[in-house]
């Protein structure tokens, strides 16, 4: 027997502190219940909890992590399942390494006690990397813990084994009761379930045994010493088990009576019950048929046993065993038939929840992929839209802003200016005799001259500036927190570097120089005065013979 331990982004206004804090205070009641195994209860606080209007996603989260463990303790598969999956989807959407793990353990025990073992490795594997990424030394032992039950489950006893030992070694590393207690029973399960795999193979089971039994008697003394009457009736049932496989009939005997006293003081009907078939199992075992027939004909008039399907199916096919060995064929016939009733039943219901649960994750996992496909769609209609608008204030030819950008930008550096007390000094450029560029070498090679252009702008501008294609052969430079005196150095390094610059190369015999108007914002002018004052400037500039700049106060 094995134990086990117990958004989107959008705008979240803000929450009311007394429905917040009385959401926390049912969330740290479920969590307390959950350490003390009131899973009933627990789940109700969580799922009061989850019902209040104005709970947040966090919160949610919160919820349903903790209905998933209390629902799971409960035998609600289904629920478990669900409640996991939604928790998981936004703890890993904001990076909860931890509460990851500890959700993907959940899940990977839900589905390993369902028979869903693919589902559960897929849990267990994310759940031992999320733990160790979070560099938690609890968590990766809860998450080998785990993985070695699954592995256990789809057979792999080597692996199981090998990973239970892994959370044993480590869990003397941590300050942790009921780690250690676990370590120990876990492993000794392995034990003896690879124990019992080895002598269906024909190998010798006698090692595993023996370090099984070395591991539950540590156990049982371990939770004896610490008074924890759950894990000690869990660790004698398990030592039972492998006595009985070691044929130590006595001491089997002795523990077992020991377990069943315990588990009816502390109300463990599930084990007291399951003692009683390991007693009848020893009765056999020391070959007293018509004892243990007897024994267990009364186990299964118990009403408690309804609740144990598996258990019951053990018993008839002992049953089964024992009335063929004394030659009785019509009650093996009937124990049979009933062993093969219970079985098929059994299955059709293992089926049919391992079909919900499927089906649950299937449809969490579309939910998920179509609010995804949404995100997506509407990422793209957000980034279409910035292009179109990029397009509608770009000029296509140079990739500069055009005169809509120019309308929109510009109020905006003015405020940053006034607000900033900082100045703003305006360029008007104008390229010199450009039809003749066009006439001459055709506008093929003056289109390449403005794209030239474009790259010179953007060499002598900063962030704080703004180039700007007017049009034609016609661009505007505004210079951010720039007094004239700044602006006019730049100026001539940009009337320079079209002075100089290899035309020839684009066509021959081709050169080209610039004009330049300069003017600085004066307080309280409006854009338009500015910027006629800085295009008198230019023609200024074209009047005294081109290729130069003249300033508006000149």
């Amino acid at each position: 027997m094995n134990s086990n331990q117990a958004v989107s982004e959008r705008r979240i206004l803000p929450q009311d502190p007394v429905t917040a804090s009385t959401i926390e205070v049912l969330l740290e009641a479920s969590e307390r219940l959950s350490a003390a195994g009131r899973h009933l209860e627990g789940a109700a606080s969580a799922e009061e909890a989850l019902a209040i209007p104005g709970v947040v996603p966090v919160q949610q989260a919160h919820a349903r992590e903790m209905l998933a463990l209390h629902r799971l303790r409960l035998g609600d598969y289904q629920a478990s399942v669900q409640n996991g999956l939604l928790a998981l989807e936004f703890l890993t959407s904001t990076g909860d390494l931890l509460r990851q793990s500890r959700v993907h353990c959940t899940l990977a025990l839900a589905y390993t006690d369902t028979g869903l073992t693919e589902q559960a490795l897929s849990h267990a594997v994310p759940a031992l990397e999320a733990a160790r990424a979070g560099d938690s030394q609890l968590a990766e032992f809860w998450a080998l813990t785990r993985a070695s039950t699954v592995y256990g489950a789809m057979g792999d006893s080597v692996r199981g084994v090998d990973l239970g030992r892994q959370a044993l070694a480590l869990s003397g590393t941590l300050d942790d009761a009921d780690a250690s207690l676990a370590a120990l029973n876990n492993l000794g399960d392995s034990c003896l379930e690879a124990a019992r795999a080895q002598r269906e193979n024909d190998c010798d089971p006698s090692p595993a045994l023996q370090e099984g039994l070395a591991l539950m008697r540590e156990a049982v003394t371990m939770a004896h010493a610490q008074g924890h009457n759950f894990f000690e009736t869990i660790a004698l049932t398990n030592l039972v088990s492998i006595l009985i496989e070691l044929n130590e009939y006595d001491e089997a005997r002795e523990n077992a009576h020991r377990c069943k006293d315990l588990a009816r003081a502390n109300g463990f009907r599930k084990l007291e019950v399951n003692v009683d078939a390991q007693l009848a199992e020893v009765v056999r075992a020391e070959g007293n048929l018509d004892e243990a027939t007897a024994m267990m004909d009364a186990q299964l008039t118990c009403p408690s046993i309804d609740e144990d399907p598996q258990l019951q199916i053990r018993l008839h096919q002992a049953l089964y065993e024992m009335h063929k060995q004394r030659r009785r064929f019509d009650l093996a016939l009937g124990h049979c038939e009933k062993m093969h009733a219970l079985t098929l039943k059994m299955t059709t219901q293992t089926a049919g929840l391992q079909s919900r649960l499927l089906v649950n994750t299937l449809e969490v996992e579309q939910a998920r992929h179509e609010a995804e496909r949404s995100q997506l769609e509407a990422e793209m209609q957000r980034i279409r839209a910035e292009e179109l608008d990029d397009q509608a204030h770009t000029d296509p030819l140079t990739n500069l802003p055009n005169r809509r950008a120019l309308d929109r930008e510009l109020p905006l550096m003015m405020d940053r200016a006034r607000d900033l007390s900082q100045p703003l000094c305006a360029a008007m450029i104008d390229f010199d005799h450009f039809k003749r560029v066009n006439d001459e070498h055709g506008h093929a090679i003056g289109d390449q001259v403005l794209t030239t252009m474009a790259v010179m702008l953007r060499a002598v501008t900063r962030e704080t500036d703004l180039a700007v294609r007017l049009g034609g052969e016609e661009f505007l430079l505004i210079f951010g927190n720039t007094e004239i005196d700044q602006a006019v150095p730049a100026c001539e390094r940009l009337l320079a570097s079209v002075r100089d610059y290899a035309w020839d190369g684009v066509a021959v015999g081709l050169t080209c120089t610039v004009s330049a108007g300069l003017a600085a914002l004066q307080p309280a002018e409006r854009v338009s005065h500015w910027l006629e004052r800085a295009d008198m400037a230019l023609y200024g500039a074209k009047h005294r013979g081109r290729d130069q700049i003249v300033t508006a106060d000149d």
